[in-house]
């Protein structure tokens, strides 16, 4: 999530725990039922696409990224994401196909946020 420690600055920890709540729920409503979606620490989260091109996998990013960005809040918090997708190489190790992803994730955070990057 982008900025998120804004909101925990700003509204408090109750309503930073709220957003990461209402965000689970949103990944959730918009992950295939193929899919593997879980937080990966702080105010990251992962979804594994499996047997998915980059495209197909990019268009599922999208998706979460545009239904996050559109959320109303009762609290009138703003939250958007930036995405990193990569996809699985032969020979890949679960460490490889991660670190790629993440530098995906930082090539969208440094492109302006609330994007989806491909490795």
């Amino acid at each position: 999530l982008d900025h998120f420690k804004r909101i925990n600055d700003s509204y408090g920890h109750p309503v930073g725990d709220a957003v990461l709540c209402r965000v689970a729920q949103i990944i959730r409503d918009n992950v295939r039922k193929t899919d593997i979606a879980g937080r990966w620490g702080g105010e990251e989260f992962l979804v594994v696409c499996m047997d998915t091109s980059a495209e197909a996998a990019r268009h599922v990013a999208e998706k979460m990224r545009t239904a996050i960005e559109n959320q109303v809040s009762p609290q009138a918090w703003t939250c958007t994401a930036s995405f990193g997708v990569a996809s699985y190489r032969p020979g890949d190790s679960v460490q490889a196909l991660i670190a790629r992803s993440d530098a995906a994730l930082y090539a969208a955070k440094a492109g302006g946020r609330n994007q989806v990057s491909t490795a």
